[in-house]
């Protein structure tokens, strides 16, 4: 553009003015930014806070009803034992009881043998022993504390016995007639005796092997002979042998 008053020298361009919050780099309109930080915050916050409420709620509700169930549980367990316990204190009277108007109770033997049967008392332990094959095939013992092996005699023996033996009677009789001469025992007994309409021998000698007076009995008995002992005659007779030997059943 020439000057008015000198159409000879150019004017210079005009710089134009930058409008006002005109970027100018990237020139062009800008938009004002109004994001609420301090409001989004305080948003956060309280649902944060809100959850831990609700936590913390969630937990004392299950505190308070696990330490219920804990006491309730606890209650109950406390009910059954004394329960338990009354029932076993109310069991044990009865078998107190039961066992001082009943000491005895019925034992029968392998069918093997006839089945025979006698009484025995009821809380003593017992030992039960059967080999077909062998010449005393079948042999029971009852003891109050419990039934002794002897290895110097390589027998059992007990308060109470019963053996049968695979040997005739009169050879059974002869041998235990051996035993008492040799031992010249002159306080040994030999007398007949019935038992369930079988007739037999008692005998009453010391045995040298255990070292005591012992009681035996012999009965024939079918192909066989049925032996009925005591260890000791003089602890076990009064009250157990002689009642054990009686009660004897034996069929045929």
């Amino acid at each position: 553009m020439n000057d008015p008053v000198n159409p000879m020298n150019p004017v210079d361009p005009v710089n134009p003015i930058n409008p006002p919050n005109q970027n100018p780099v990237s020139p062009g309109p800008v938009f004002e930014e109004t994001t609420n930080t301090s409001r989004i915050y305080q948003i956060a916050l309280g649902v944060v806070g809100f959850l831990l409420l609700v936590a913390l709620i969630f937990v004392t509700v299950y505190y308070i009803k696990a330490n219920r169930t804990t006491t309730y549980i606890n209650q109950k367990v406390d009910e059954s034992k004394g329960i338990k316990e009354k029932e076993v204190r109310e069991a044990c009277e009865i078998e107190k009881t039961d066992m001082r108007e009943n000491p005895w109770t019925n034992f029968t033997a392998r069918s093997d043998f006839g089945a025979f049967s006698f009484t025995v008392p009821r809380n003593w332990s017992q030992y039960e022993h059967f080999d077909i094959n062998a010449n005393e095939p079948y042999s029971i013992y009852f003891s109050s504390d419990m039934v002794k092996y002897d290895a110097g005699t390589k027998k059992n023996h007990a308060a109470l016995e019963v053996t049968i033996s695979k040997k005739l009677y009169n050879a059974e009789i002869k041998a235990i007639q051996d035993e008492i001469k040799r031992n010249k025992d002159a306080n040994k007994t030999e007398e007949s005796v019935n038992i369930s309409n079988f007739t037999g021998t008692k005998f009453t000698y010391k045995d040298e092997g255990l070292g005591k007076k012992v009681g035996v009995i012999v009965l024939p008995y079918r192909d066989r002979v049925l032996f009925i002992k005591t260890d000791d005659y003089d602890q076990w007779n009064e009250k157990y042998y002689d009642k054990f030997y009686k009660s004897f059943a034996i069929t045929p």
